[in-house]
């Protein structure tokens, strides 16, 4: 039995990207003392709320490219001259686009930093806000490179370093320098620029560094339409906070914030599976090995619903330990906010059937009206019962999201079943 779960590819890569994925929430975890005593509320606020806008913008830079980069890998594989030309046609092309975007949203600071900001100051907070995304958009290459070639141990090697070098850093400025607000924003941007600096170079053998037109069109018609899915997925989970700062006081962003903060844990724990779920379920079902595939899937399900309803008490207890009492209050917002996690992680299982058959538009509608959902629910109620709203508007939004991508899987099954009968008729004649 053990020799068997030894040599599950998927089991071993689940638990190593877990522990890469989970090193960044779980070091945040461990950094609650540090934060909740160092930092009033209100700097915790700002401090989160602009790392939440980083996710966003991170995707917008790097257009969604790293998915295209997990799922053309495949295609290119049996080719290494094709694949190096691949992955440096799109990694040129990452590079050139989102740095002339920085660029553009630098010089566009005072227009767009007012309107996301009202009381966060837009000078330094607005311009860590791109340079983190910039790097965060490179550094999504190479760790998608890593995930297509079930690298897992060097992926999560990388996580872990980059995490204590952040933790350590962020500590310094922190306690020793007083920085405030702006402590883990500056290690995470120098610590990051370090990183993505060593994974390019470390990368250059599997990369011959061109502009294909082709492909980088095609990997774009890939990932342009699971933009809308991952810009919703970052609104459901984020837009809350930039909602919460143009009504609430900064003091209840940061009490929702580190409840937030807590259930992004489950959040990132699912990832990490669903970082060995997808290449692993990619590969069965080219493999043809579609009863192996459906039992990932059923695996996948058990680990969403067990560890779920496990986390709920053990986050409550770990906040209440590890935060002030300024921040207290939080503690009972976690199980809702868990219970929204969970129904993202059951959202995981028909977007890995629909990722095989390329049907990002069936994805992205969902997530797209889904995340609608989130900002109306959002300005209907944050404005009448605060942080409470916002917790209202995430559970909603995700049952809505899951509830409609399962029903385009559905869809997708059904068109494919159809299409195999046809084809077995056409055969029989």
């Amino acid at each position: 039995m053990f020799s068997k779960l030894k040599n599950n590819k998927f089991l071993k890569n689940s638990i190593l990207y877990t522990i890469g994925s989970m090193m960044t929430p779980l070091i945040s975890f461990i950094m609650l003392p540090i934060y909740t005593n160092y930092l009033t509320p209100a700097e915790y606020g700002v401090m989160t709320t602009v790392q939440t806008l980083v996710g966003m913008f991170q995707v917008l830079l790097v257009l969604s490219l790293q998915g295209a980069v997990t799922r053309f890998y495949y295609d290119y594989l049996g080719d290494p001259n094709k694949l190096k030309e691949y992955l440096g046609s799109i990694y040129s092309f990452v590079f050139l686009f989102s740095t002339i975007s920085a660029v553009v949203l630098i010089l566009m600071s005072k227009q767009i930093g007012s309107f996301l900001f009202s009381s966060i100051p837009i000078n330094p907070f607005y311009y860590y806000m791109i340079g983190l995304s910039w790097l965060n958009a490179l550094f999504a290459l190479p760790m998608s490179l890593l995930r297509a070639q079930e690298r897992a141990s060097f992926f999560v090697m990388v996580n872990i370093i980059k995490s204590l070098l952040v933790m350590l850093l962020s500590a310094y400025f922190i306690i020793v320098r007083h920085f405030g607000a702006e402590s883990a924003l500056m290690s995470q941007l120098c610590i990051t620029g370090v990183v993505v600096l060593f994974l390019f170079f470390k990368q250059k053998p599997f990369i011959k560094l061109n502009l294909n037109s082709i492909y980088i069109k095609y990997s774009l018609m890939f990932s342009i339409p699971m933009l809308p899915h991952i810009a919703s997925g970052w609104i459901i989970k984020s837009s809350d906070r930039i909602i919460l700062e143009k009504f609430v006081d900064l003091n209840e962003i940061g009490i929702y914030s580190l409840a937030a903060q807590v259930s992004m844990v489950l959040a990132l724990f699912y990832q990490g599976v669903n970082n060995a779920l997808a290449p692993r379920y990619t590969k069965l079902r080219k493999d043809n090995k579609h009863d192996d595939a459906n039992k990932l899937l059923k695996t996948f399900f058990f680990i969403v619903l067990s560890f779920g309803i496990i986390a709920i008490p053990i986050a409550m207890i770990g906040a209440k330990i590890l935060s002030s009492d300024a921040y207290n209050s939080a503690i009972w917002l976690i199980p809702f906010l868990i219970i929204g996690q969970m129904i993202k992680g059951f959202y995981f299982i028909p977007v890995a059937n629909l990722f095989y058959y390329k049907k990002t538009r069936s994805i992205a509608s969902s997530s797209t009206i889904a995340a609608l959902i989130n900002i109306i629910i959002n300005f209907m109620l944050i404005p009448i019962i605060g942080i409470f709203g916002a917790v209202i508007s995430t559970i909603v939004a995700e049952l809505a999201r899951m509830l409609l991508i399962y029903r385009g899987s559905s869809e997708v099954k059904s068109e494919t079943t159809v299409s195999s009968l046809n084809k077995e008729r056409e055969v029989i004649k």
